[in-house]
């Protein structure tokens, strides 16, 4: 999409944009606060954010944000004001735009406060729903640009920016980042701004993490992936909590001291988030206007592609990347019948085996009548994304089942695939463009393919052209010069290979080619594959689609990388020969063992693996070979679940696989619970009530607590959001609960806490209190008088284990 003339645009070419301080931060210093939702406040008093906005415009910010952050339908109708919508953006916007013409007004969007899809119920289509009216009302009022931020869902990220990019207009896209550099779903700064860059974002960034030094390994790596300028928004330190007031540790003198260094990332847009004030501006402008740093990052020719975890890059400087082919259903009535029936664990348990024996794409396609292709295609993605961490080639020729698949798909695809048709290009480039995908050209068209070289390298050129003016950069575009099989075009095999040198030396794209269509209908068909795919490397294929399973493959691969000079020095190719000592049946590719196991452990591996289709069965055998449901829990589901929360400390597992995990294990414990006594202590489940504070509409955070306490044997209640003190008091009475676990995410809110604790205390309240969210501390839940603090979901497992003599630690451990 052409942008419109825009200053915003304009000005990020040319110099550095310092931009505001934090809102909240100013509304809880304000005299007139009341500990009210921001966009609460701003209906009451529309005079003191005007001054909050004119103060930050005098230190000399360049670009303010409108009081929106919570602005969108979900989060309205926790506080009742969903109806009043419109009302609340535009005079956002009216607000800021009163301090002056000169002033840059971007329209701050935040999250739902809700989980995506398959965790949560919030569906990529509703989200984005959600966002486009929000953002409608603010491009109508009049922003210059949107400004989406503090996200920790890249998924709900995506929708987001699809809403955006619906208007005319310039977008920067910041999530963001836990102390471990990763969001909060586990993905890499590399990742999310490789995706970002695809969907068309005008800057890639990042806000409200600890400070600066916790943002500049972030942008460093962002800008090894992507030339979009940067942007930055940190906040002054951790807070801290002293005589009842929060602190940010950080002067404006210590904030700034680092941003020199940022500029060497293409950093254009500097402000600051919880804890800086105007006072913050002119420290964060005169370090930002001292040098402007020219933009060294230059253009990425590498195609980058994601899962929702893991990056890989695809150039002529490295290792040959391979697609598995056997996700596909022409001529296997296995797949046939799993897609027709529905059965994910033998689809994913297909995906799991091509990755493990060395597959680095994965083509998906379920091109079989008689199914429902959106829903299956729709649901098979979200499920190979739970079982593994490559990239997917979303292969089908129906425009609607492709937007499906590329809705659920959380990372950067590559779409299998467009051709020369005129059709064929109206109907699948505007979605790679709208979904920030990859695409794969076949050099075929109305007229079938050609014969000639010349004929393959004409639509090869015309598929280019047309996806640039789609603003689809060349660095995402893979030509299929197209293998046909030597049983029947035999002289055209070798067309296909000079075909594709023609196309990389011309068009400087990727290449990649079925290397089994060669072989169809012949006999010594690994042969006569393993023969082709060495002709086509020499021409230099980069990623070929192939069987995963023939281990042979792979030492051809090897052997091309090092002779292609795609494995530097022969690095690989030499440890490699070191361990194998050149003997081909050996192989360093990790093989599964063929090994009985008790039916404990293998439940036990369940969990692990996060199998659900699977556990319920498993447990029954148990149960009917002898094993007691109580030694079920104690020796295969407790060890389990407590394995996952050690690898999702690690950094090994991040929340998908840890809810997945958890899910698991509640349905082993659902089945378990109808075959224990009362008595047991599996049957009995504690009772938490679950609360975020009033004034506080974050509850992505409780959200997920929630889902983990629940799966984890507890029984929850959950109050919601922006709940009054006495109505949490009020419910821990009246369903005699044995905790209170309460969340905050905004220090303006923080302190509602001890206003529940202590009113708790005062009527006697004989449980326990666990606080927990990002700007809480052990430090803060001393200090009010609450039992515990949790670090995060499972940190409060373990305290209530703890508390209710489950567990070893010690209380306020």
């Amino acid at each position: 999409m052409q942008l419109v003339e825009n200053k915003f645009i304009d000005l990020i070419q040319e110099e550095i944009i310092v931009g505001d301080g934090a809102m909240g931060t100013m509304i809880q210093n304000s005299k007139c606060q009341q500990i009210n939702p921001p966009e609460l406040f701003m209906l009451e008093n529309p005079a003191e954010i005007a001054r909050i906005h004119q103060e930050y415009a005098t230190a000399g910010a360049e670009l303010i944000e409108t009081n929106t952050f919570g602005a969108n339908r979900l989060k309205l109708a926790l506080e009742g004001l969903e109806d009043r919508i419109e009302e609340i953006n535009k005079k956002a916007v009216k607000i800021a735009r009163g301090i002056g013409d000169d002033i840059l007004v971007a329209g701050s969007v935040g999250p739902t406060g809700k989980l995506m899809e398959p965790h949560g119920e919030l569906s990529f289509s509703t989200a984005r729903g959600v966002f486009s009216e929000q953002i409608g009302y603010l491009v109508e009022a009049g922003v210059d640009l949107i400004c989406i931020e503090t996200m920790s869902d890249l998924k709900e990220m995506r929708a987001a920016v699809v809403a955006a990019r619906e208007y005319q207009i310039p977008l920067v896209a910041q999530m963001t980042y836990t102390e471990r550099g990763l969001t909060l779903t586990g993905s890499t700064p590399e990742l999310v701004a490789i995706v970002l860059d695809g969907l068309g974002v005008d800057m890639v960034g990042v806000n409200c993490v600890a400070g600066l030094d916790e943002a500049i390994p972030i942008v460093k790596k962002m800008s090894a992936v992507t030339e979009l300028p940067l942007s930055v928004f940190a906040n002054a330190g951790l807070p801290v909590m002293k005589d009842n007031q929060t602190f940010y540790p950080q002067s404006a003198e210590d904030y700034s001291l680092r941003i020199n260094e940022l500029l060497t990332y293409n950093v254009r847009l500097i402000g600051g988030c919880c804890g800086t004030t105007p006072a913050y501006i002119p420290a964060i402008k005169e370090a930002a206007k001292k040098t402007i740093v020219e933009n060294k990052n230059g253009e990425k020719p590498s195609l980058f592609l994601s899962s929702n975890h893991k990056h890989i890059e695809v150039s002529d400087q490295q290792a040959v990347q391979l697609i598995g082919e056997k996700l596909n259903p022409t001529g296997r009535d296995d797949l046939k019948t799993a897609l027709r029936n529905r059965d994910w664990k033998y689809l994913k348990d297909l995906a799991k085996k091509q990755v493990i024996a060395g597959a680095n794409l994965l083509d998906v396609n379920i091109g079989i009548s008689g199914i429902d292709k959106k829903e299956v295609m729709g649901r098979l993605v979200q499920e190979l994304q739970l079982e593994v961490d490559v990239p997917l080639v979303l292969d089908s020729n129906s425009p609607d089942v492709l937007e499906k698949a590329l809705q659920e798909y959380t990372g950067k695809a590559l779409i299998n695939s467009v051709n020369g048709d005129l059709k064929s290009i109206e109907a699948i480039m505007p979605l790679a463009k709208k979904y920030g995908a990859a695409l794969i050209g076949l050099t075929l068209d109305e007229n079938g393919i050609p014969a000639t070289v010349d004929g393959r390298i004409a639509i090869a050129k015309r598929i280019i052209e047309a996806a640039e003016e789609y603003g689809i950069k060349r660095s995402n575009i893979v030509i299929d010069t197209l293998a046909l099989t030597a049983g029947a075009k035999q002289k055209e095999v070798l067309i296909a290979v000079k075909a594709l040198a023609e196309v990389k030396e011309l068009f400087g794209v990727k290449t990649t080619l079925g290397i089994s269509n060669v072989s169809h209908g012949l006999p010594g068909r690994e042969l006569i594959n393993e023969t082709f795919l060495t002709m086509a490397l020499g021409a230099g294929l980069d990623l070929p689609i192939i069987n995963p399973f023939n281990e042979r493959i792979y030492h051809i691969i090897r052997a091309a990388n090092l002779l292609t000079s795609r494995d530097e020095d022969g690095q690989e190719f030499i440890s490699w020969y070191s361990v194998n000592k050149g003997n081909e049946d050996k192989d360093c590719k990790k093989k599964s063992k063929d090994k009985k196991t008790g039916i404990l452990k293998q439940i036990h591996g369940i969990i692990i693996e996060g199998n659900k289709d699977d556990i319920v069965a498993y447990t029954e055998q148990a149960v009917e070979e002898g094993t007691k449901p109580q030694q079920v829990i104690d020796e295969a589901l407790i060890p389990g679940i407590e394995e996952v929360g050690v690898l999702y400390d690690q950094g090994t597992y991040f929340l998908p696989q840890l809810l997945r995990s958890a899910e698991t294990v509640q349905a082993a414990f659902d089945y378990l619970k109808g075959l224990l006594g009362s008595d047991t202590e599996a049957g009995k489940k504690a009772l938490v009530l679950l609360a975020t504070v009033k004034g506080d509409m974050h509850d992505i955070g409780k959200n997920i607590v929630k889902t983990i306490f629940a799966n984890h044997g507890l029984e929850v209640i959950d109050l919601g959001a922006n709940v009054a003190t006495e109505l949490i008091v009020e419910k821990a009475f009246e369903y005699d609960v044995d905790l209170v676990g309460l969340s905050a995410l905004m220090t303006t809110t923080m302190e509602e806490m001890r206003h529940v604790v202590s009113l708790l205390k005062k009527k006697d309240f004989k449980g326990a209190v666990i606080i927990g969210g990002a700007v809480t501390s052990q430090e803060y839940a001393d200090e009010i008088g609450a039992d515990f603090y949790a670090e995060d979901a499972l940190d409060g497992v373990r305290k209530i284990n703890s508390y209710l003599g489950r567990g070893d630690s010690d209380k306020r451990n």
